[in-house]
């Protein structure tokens, strides 16, 4: 083995672009445990009444616009992680499951990340209208806040998240748990897509996120430590003395 090689080989295992998956999922997760932690108590969805919504604005007028900016800052930061990750995975998926479905993977990770950073900036009108808006208007955010970082993003990034599982299970280029969870995952992930029709198809929201955040973090770490998504991750390949 050549120096040469010795020194690619070392710069491959330091791209540290591959660990973006995994600050997509620590900023969320921040997020989270700071509305849990400084948010009022209770929550609010779509399908809350009118009532509990109004409660829930006028509990605690000023530390609900200092959170809503707080989750817009992370939530966004979330996003362009996520959107930063989005070549690793496309060139993961084209070396073990081809152009076209590389280019699907692409396509739907990046409608996730872009609906993610609008639910982000939504959070930023929130802060912003707070108790004086008609509870009409505050309505109408919060619900696209919801909607835009929920069903539809993860229901996009869920079908993402299954063509590479699928892919890597096919090419043996992912740990066969990587592999089978991640597209357990990508399949609740889109079965969260029902809760634009149904309140009970709210509870796949969490199941597809967090199943989806360890497979995030997961897979990050195996394209970190195997070199990035331009090597061959099956570790089949063996380095050879010229």
């Amino acid at each position: 083995m050549t120096t040469a090689t010795l020194t690619r080989t070392s710069a491959q295992r330091r791209d540290l672009g591959a660990l973006t998956g995994m600050l997509y999922v620590l900023f969320f997760v921040a997020s989270l445990v700071i509305a849990g932690t400084l948010g009022p108590s209770g929550t609010v969805t779509p399908y809350s009444s009118d009532a509990e919504v109004q409660a829930y604005r006028l509990k605690d007028p000023v530390t609900l616009e200092h959170l809503f900016r707080v989750l817009g800052l992370l939530q966004g930061l979330s996003a362009l992680a996520l959107l930063a990750f989005v070549p690793y995975l496309t060139a993961f998926v084209r070396k073990f499951g081809g152009d076209v479905r590389a280019g699907v993977v692409r396509a739907l990770a990046t409608v996730a990340g872009a609906l993610l950073l609008l639910s982000a900036s939504t959070n930023w009108v929130l802060a912003q209208i707070g108790a004086k808006a008609e509870l009409s208007t505050y309505r109408a955010v919060a619900d696209l806040s919801f909607i835009t970082g929920a069903g539809p993003a993860i229901a996009a990034l869920g079908v993402a998240v299954f063509l590479v599982a699928a892919a890597g299970r096919a090419g043996h280029a992912l740990p066969a748990w990587v592999a089978w969870s991640g597209m357990v995952s990508g399949a609740a992930g889109v079965l969260s897509m029902s809760s634009l029709v149904a309140e009970g198809g709210s509870v796949f929201i969490p199941i597809g996120r967090f199943l989806g955040f360890a497979w995030f973090v997961a897979l990050s770490v195996v394209l970190w430590g195997r070199g990035g998504p331009k090597n061959d991750l099956s570790g089949s390949s063996k380095l050879r003395c010229p």
